[in-house]
């Protein structure tokens, strides 16, 4: 072989392997686990964001770990493990994870349903900006479960929503709300979303 066709070989090799961060030059994240993930090392990924979840208190790679668990694309189903990471990436913060462990709690997936601490993590992802949070948390405002009902609040979290992408379903409970509250309190929720800005939120308390 020339040295040439031996540099092209090579070449090729290098641009597959996983790259310098993601082979550990740097500190494990979320980021260097999925540089693995996108190239098929999933059981690389899998420890990356592992060492990044818990030496590192990434809550991204938290979600993942979560995610892959209870998604079960690459390895086997895990929800106990699955609601672990959630747990440590939702108080870590990361919008996703609040989100998905806000569903554990309200379909009772691995846990006994929670309705109050369903509300906690959805509104906790809602106040990030989420909009399928902020849509969910707005029917329990609007219908009392997990939370004190709340129609100013529901109004303001279905604005939101509507807002930030999620307009079918939460522009038709806007009409229904519309219906019922008083003017004042329809200004009121329209004021609070005109105002509202997404906040990152960690250990929050339950609303009930």
């Amino acid at each position: 072989m020339t040295i040439f066709a031996t540099a092209l070989v090579l070449a090729a090799l290098f641009a597959w392997m996983p790259s310098a961060h993601a082979a550990g030059a740097s500190k494990p994240s979320e980021a260097s686990g999925q540089d693995f993930y996108k190239r098929g090392y999933y059981p690389e990924a899998l420890a990356e964001w592992k060492k990044a979840a818990e030496k590192e208190k990434d809550a991204g790679a938290a979600f993942r770990l979560g995610e892959e668990y209870f998604d079960a694309k690459v390895v086997q189903r895990d929800v106990p493990t699955a609601l672990k990471y959630y747990e440590i990436g939702a108080e870590g913060g990361d919008a996703r994870a609040q989100m998905d462990l806000g569903s554990m709690y309200d379909k009772g997936w691995g846990v006994t349903r929670d309705a109050a601490k369903a509300a906690k993590w959805y509104e906790a992802a809602a106040k990030q900006g989420m909009a399928e949070a902020q849509y969910n948390v707005a029917t329990m405002y609007q219908s009392g479960e997990g939370v004190d009902k709340d129609e100013v609040k529901a109004y303001m979290y279905f604005l939101l929503a509507v807002k930030s992408g999620f307009p079918q379903f939460a522009g038709k409970e806007l009409e229904n709300l519309s219906g019922t509250m008083k003017p004042d309190d329809i200004r009121q929720a329209t004021v609070m979303a005109r105002d509202f800005k997404p906040v990152v939120t960690t250990k929050v308390a339950e609303t009930r």
